[in-house]
């Protein structure tokens, strides 16, 4: 009797825990970052906020190099346990099937794309639909140093056409202390910069026509003959390896150079290392030197955010891709990381008008274009390696880029 009764008591007990309220489990948020912005105070506040605001949400931030993020994205969507949300190009993302479609999302939540700049929108958007959020933006510009060319007389307008460009180049490395005009970096992010500015293309494509990649086209070729020239001649060293940037701006701000291509993000690096030799003020933010000064075109730099493939948690994840790139997070980021914004009304704050240098960044956003390569990276190995061949002058730039436009073809007749 006592096993029996003891035995309803232990019954009664277990039922009644099984009738009581269970703590719900909280919905975990994994979001994938690159590791230089993981790890930036703005962003952790905001993910703090999005939490407060969400009771049971929680956001588990993993930060990865860039160059790494398409891979992990990729593995942990084979084990079935993909991302909710991650930072990347959206438009390659998509391309590559890592990315769900965000139209409808777009449309609830109010965003237009006139809203934001066009280069930024160009890389959320991918075949006529929409994959993602614009995160941060930048553009290729011409650094100068001011003083550099004044001794050797070159003024602003000179630069203004490759024409021009060229010339002053001789002009600096003859008339001024410098040992070069310009360092030549061996990124294709760059050189792409460099081809736009001269008119020419490496894609042409639509939202739902055929492919063309179009390498050697004589405005491409062109364009990098420039670059061959300038390093033949002296008026740049051997062309650096894209990770030999640090060597590059160093080079600018110690006066060895008097003009550096690059994004804002070496502004501050150049601004504090001149301080001691030059006047604060003594850089200048050009435009590239372009085939038609009066249509400017650029590279685009920046990121954005997209939702993965598959993501358990898409609606949250994309409300929080909102709260990261919100105007004010934008303004916060740029005033305290250098990162530019990519919605047009942020840009209209008085933080981009008092710095002169800043502001002419600003001017060149507009023009500036998604380097569409990204999207295929088997093409775009292949252009990295031409483009070495060429600055190494293993080859010239018309057969360098005329072998990668075989290997392009080739490889639009494979995969269609």
């Amino acid at each position: 009797m006592r096993r029996m009764l003891a035995g309803a008591l232990v019954s009664g007990f277990l039922a009644a825990c099984s009738s009581a309220p269970q703590a719900a489990e909280p919905v975990v948020l994994r979001v994938l970052m690159a590791d230089d912005w993981s790890t930036v105070p703005v962003i952790g506040e905001v993910i703090e906020d999005f939490e407060d605001e969400h009771p049971g949400v929680r956001v588990n931030l993993q930060g990865s190099p860039f160059s790494q993020i398409p891979d992990l994205v990729t593995s942990a969507i084979d084990l079935g346990q993909p991302h909710d949300l991650a930072h990347w190009h959206a438009f390659a993302a998509a391309a590559a099937g890592l990315a769900e479609p965000l139209d409808d999302l777009w449309d609830e939540a109010g965003l237009d794309p006139a809203d934001y700049l066009p280069g930024a929108f160009e890389g959320v958007s991918w075949r006529g639909s929409v994959y993602g959020v614009p995160l941060d933006t930048n553009a290729l510009v011409l650094l100068v140093n001011r003083d550099l060319l004044d001794d050797a007389s070159v003024d602003d307008r000179e630069l203004a056409t490759f024409e021009g460009f060229r010339e002053a180049a001789t002009a600096v490395v003859a008339g001024s202390d410098a040992d070069h005009a310009i360092v030549i970096s061996g990124s294709s992010w760059a050189a792409y910069g460099w081809i736009v500015a001269n008119g020419g293309e490496l894609i042409e494509m639509s939202d739902s026509g055929p492919v063309r990649f179009t390498f050697d086209d004589p405005e491409t070729v062109e364009a990098m003959e420039l670059l061959v020239d300038l390093v033949r001649s002296g008026e740049s060293p051997p062309a650096l390896a894209p990770d030999l940037a640090t060597d590059a701006v160093a080079s600018f701000a110690d006066g060895g150079v008097a003009m550096h291509a690059s994004g804002s993000w070496d502004l501050p690096i150049a601004r504090r290392a001149m301080q001691a030799e030059f006047d604060v003020d003594n850089i200048g933010v050009l435009p590239l030197p372009q085939d038609d000064p009066s249509r400017p075109r650029t590279v685009l730099g920046g990121s954005s955010l997209f939702v993965p493939r598959d993501a358990p948690n898409a609606e949250l994840a994309f409300e929080l891709a909102l709260a990261l790139t919100a105007d004010d997070v934008a303004l916060r980021l740029a005033e305290q990381e250098g990162r530019l914004p990519a919605r047009a009304d942020v840009f209209d704050h008085e933080l981009f008008r008092s710095s002169e240098d800043l502001a002419a960044f600003v001017e060149q956003l507009p023009n500036a274009e998604v380097m569409p390569l990204i999207a295929f990276p088997e093409i775009a190995a292949a252009f990295r390696d031409g483009l070495d061949d060429l600055l190494a002058e293993r080859s010239t730039p018309k057969a360098a880029l005329g072998q990668v436009q075989a290997y392009a073809d080739r490889w639009l007749e494979e995969n269609g």
